[in-house]
């Protein structure tokens, strides 16, 4: 096939992905690539059919074809990126976005992209070591309460994190282990109030009352808002009722509260 031949073909194949024909750019493409191995655009644009009809892995092979032929094509590097991405090589697709990144700093698709892949390597990290912590043989109380942080930073970074469903587990098992914290707190006429919904969030809690719980410590947020051990029992109502992105809120403004914050204690006001 002439040099002239294999260009129109090309063009054919670009108008076919341009309307979406994915099996006949394809067909073209392949065709392509089978006549000039080093034609780094016909590489590049069947990796990028292969992604739209779902196909990664062979999209994978054709981009580093593409790069081997091109290897400062940004699109190159963010498509191979995807691909990588789509069949769970994180770290390998947050490095293909960095190099068409540092070829192509205005690649905004690329550092989208990056930003996306950094944020599922840490919300997997931290969802891997709750797990560990949290199956580990005879979890002490504080690779307990560790477990939980980790799995609620887990959920917190990434929405669809598996860790949500990890979080019911580990707050029975700190539950389980649960000790009273007494706060003596001096009480005046407009604290009433708060301290009588907070005595009935601490009796819900002792009766496994979560319904209770949370409209008892709701009510007491209509007076205070910076109690971490109010949050904190509000967590467990929610996951305990269904409502792991609730109980992660909650428990992310315990620790913004208190970093070091035991989730085994529940507060019980004492009148000073």
């Amino acid at each position: 096939m002439s040099p002239s031949e294999l260009e129109e073909k090309l063009d054919q194949a670009k108008e076919a992905v341009a309307h979406a024909d994915f099996p006949a750019a394809i067909a073209l493409l392949e065709e392509l690539v089978v006549e000039d191995a080093n034609l780094a655009e016909a590489w590049l644009q069947l990796g990028l059919c292969y992604l739209e009809t779902q196909r990664p892995d062979l999209a994978r092979e054709a981009l580093e074809r593409a790069l081997r032929a091109e290897p400062d094509d940004p699109t190159a590097h963010y498509l191979l990126g995807n691909a990588c991405g789509s069949l769970g090589q994180l770290e390998r697709a947050a490095a293909c976005y960095r190099r068409a990144l540092e070829i192509d700093p205005g690649h905004t698709k690329a550092e989208e992209f990056l930003i996306k892949a950094e944020s599922l390597i840490e919300s997997r990290e931290h969802y891997r070591t709750g797990l560990a912590l949290l199956y580990s043989s005879q979890p002490s109380p504080q690779d307990l309460n560790r477990a939980l942080r980790e799995l609620v930073q887990s959920a917190a970074i990434f929405e669809g994190s598996p860790a949500r469903d990890n979080l019911l587990e580990c707050a029975r098992k700190l539950l389980a282990i649960m000790a009273e914290w007494m706060i003596p707190t001096t009480i005046t006429p407009d604290l009433d109030p708060w301290a009588a919904a907070c005595e009935r969030g601490f009796q819900c809690v002792r009766f496994k009352n979560w319904v209770g719980v949370q409209a008892a410590y709701e009510e007491a947020l209509n007076y205070r808002v910076g109690d971490a051990f109010v949050h904190h029992a509000l967590g467990f109502s929610f996951v305990e009722q269904g409502s792991p992105d609730d109980a992660v809120r909650a428990w992310l403004r315990v620790l913004e509260l208190d970093s070091d914050y035991d989730f085994t204690r529940f507060g019980h006001v004492q009148r000073a």
